[in-house]
């Protein structure tokens, strides 16, 4: 009876887990006007690409953002998950990126006939 319930629990946790797809993958699922004005997806670089600026986006600055997008394609969590940051403190605005990244939608991924909930990371680079 105990080890049924564990299988149980071990299985029902999976049925409500993000699926994790590349990032490549996941913006190839881009709707038409789906990114904010500011971004630029570089498919030979899988980078998000902002136009450097003094304020938020100076030059060369980078993150990396883990992306969870619902069921019907939109972003609903933007966590930054950089490691590094620059010595010189001419970092990102990561509020101000992640606002951005917030506006992002996708055509919904369906697995197997149902719509499903996905997990992916994004490089974001200031140039």
């Amino acid at each position: 009876m105990r080890a049924s319930f564990v299988f149980l629990l071990l299985l029902g946790t999976g049925l409500f887990a993000d699926t994790d797809i590349t990032s490549r993958e996941q913006f190839g699922r881009l709707i038409p006007g789906g990114l904010p004005n500011e971004l630029h997806y570089n498919e030979d670089r899988a980078a998000l690409e902002l136009t450097a600026d003094d304020q938020n986006c100076p030059v060369h600055a980078h993150g990396f953002f883990e992306l969870k997008i619902n069921s019907q394609g939109e972003v609903t969590k933007a966590r930054d998950v950089s490691t590094s940051r620059s010595a010189d403190l001419k970092a990102l605005t990561v509020g101000w990126v992640r606002n951005l990244l917030m506006q992002i939608h996708f055509w919904p991924l369906s697995q197997g006939g149902k719509k499903t909930s996905v997990r992916t990371f994004a490089s974001v680079v200031c140039q």
